[in-house]
């Protein structure tokens, strides 16, 4: 069974409550994010990334853009491939929608990607 979803959480417990505590943790966890997804949307049968995966993901930005900023997850994100992020809302922005529960994570979601928008 894979894991990608918990982790997703465990790192975003993280980054809520410690913070940022170690750039190079930080860039290998987001070339970690972008990897599993490359994985899904190339390897599997379907190609197709799981619902729980980006649903998952769609969390962790939202965690980190509402405690970190949203400039700070695009510097990050850029800093591996630039535009990645745009590349991955573009495709992957519909599941968004499946981001319903909990309540918490749900307004982070529309909170943070609000602000994502009016931002860039």
């Amino acid at each position: 069974m894979r894991q990608e979803a918990l982790a997703l959480q465990i790192s975003s417990a993280l980054f809520e409550r410690i913070g940022i505590f170690d750039e190079t943790f930080l860039r290998e966890l987001f070339t970690q994010i972008f990897t599993v997804m490359h994985f899904y949307r190339n390897n599997t049968k379907n190609k197709v990334i799981p619902i729980t995966i980006t649903k998952a993901i769609h969390i962790f930005f939202a965690t980190y853009m509402i405690n970190q900023g949203c400039d700070k997850l695009v510097q990050a994100c850029d800093n591996i491939q630039p535009g990645i992020l745009f590349m991955i809302l573009k495709s992957e922005g519909d599941k968004i929608k499946f981001c319903t529960s909990p309540a918490r994570d749900r307004k982070y979601v529309i909170v943070a990607y609000t602000h994502l928008a009016l931002d860039f």
